[in-house]
């Protein structure tokens, strides 16, 4: 692949956060980003065959299941043969853990590893994000294709 192959998008719910990151990369980095959609992931209906990896990175946590699984399943159409969904956010020791304060639920592996199943999205490969502290939740990372 060539770096024309890859096409970069921002995918979030506020345009004033699209806009700081434009600041926070500098306008040479943010200019390798030609497309922002402000909009919630349960509403964005990405391109088919476009990417090649897409990330999603402590989100997940505010879509219902039904929207995750929609969700992927529309990504899994956006990705180029060969491409990869990388899901990275906490995770529970076990069940539903519902914040009240921030309206997020945290879901367990197994949760997860269900979600990804109805979805039709295979886990390639999975880990643990390490060096946080012991009382913060587990953050894991999955490989879905």
């Amino acid at each position: 692949s060539t770096r024309a192959d890859y096409v970069p998008a921002f995918v979030h719910t506020a345009r004033e956060h699209l806009d700081t990151a434009r600041e926070y990369m500098g306008e040479e980095l943010f200019a390798r980003v030609p497309t922002q959609h402000c909009t919630g992931l349960q509403d964005f209906y990405p391109p088919p065959d476009t990417y090649n990896l897409v990330w999603i990175q402590w989100v997940i946590i505010y879509l219902s299941d039904n929207d995750f699984i929609a969700l992927l399943r529309r990504l899994k159409g956006s990705l180029k043969s060969g491409g990869c969904i990388v899901v990275k956010d906490n995770v529970s020791k076990s069940g539903s853990v519902w914040d009240g304060r921030d309206g997020s639920m945290t879901r367990s592996t197994s949760q997860l590893r269900e979600i990804f199943k109805k979805a039709g999205v295979e886990v390639v490969t999975e880990g643990k994000q390490t060096g946080f502290p012991k009382d913060l939740y587990k953050v894991k990372y999955f490989a879905l294709n």
